[in-house]
């Protein structure tokens, strides 16, 4: 059972975030066998879960269209971030196994003898979980 980060450490005074990436870890990661090399994935995963959450309390408040600088109508720029977050996270739920095509995948690779997370290359789930974290990075 992977041990939960210490999400103040990662979002600081932002205390319904950390709550939002708590939550999501329990509610996915708490239960899975997560191997230490995908760690930083799966704790990734729950900070983009968290961003989104965020992004929604945003636009709950300030509403989808906002008035821009020149006085125009403007999409709120939240929705632009709940976009890019949630591109890594289909990566990421592909990486750790979290959708149903992945969790077959993983079965499949068992059933036959070999490791889940053996196709990442020689440097082992390392590369998987370093290409996960920059793609969210990126975002």
């Amino acid at each position: 059972m992977a041990i939960e980060p210490d999400w103040a450490t990662e979002f600081g005074a932002n205390e319904q975030t950390s709550a939002d990436a708590s939550a999501a870890w329990q509610r996915v990661i708490a239960d899975i066998d997560v191997p230490a090399s995908q760690r930083d994935a799966a704790a990734t995963y729950c900070l983009s879960i968290a961003r989104i959450a965020e992004a929604e309390r945003h636009i709950s408040e300030h509403g989808l269209i906002l008035t821009g600088a020149n006085g125009v109508p403007v999409k709120n720029p939240a929705t632009t971030v709940i976009n890019m977050y949630s591109a890594g996270v289909r990566a990421l739920q592909n990486a750790l196994g979290l959708n149903p095509y992945a969790a077959a995948r993983n079965r499949a690779m068992v059933k036959n003898g070999r490791e889940p997370f053996e196709d990442y290359g020689d440097a082992g789930p390392t590369d998987s979980s370093s290409a996960a974290l920059r793609i969210v990075e990126g975002l």
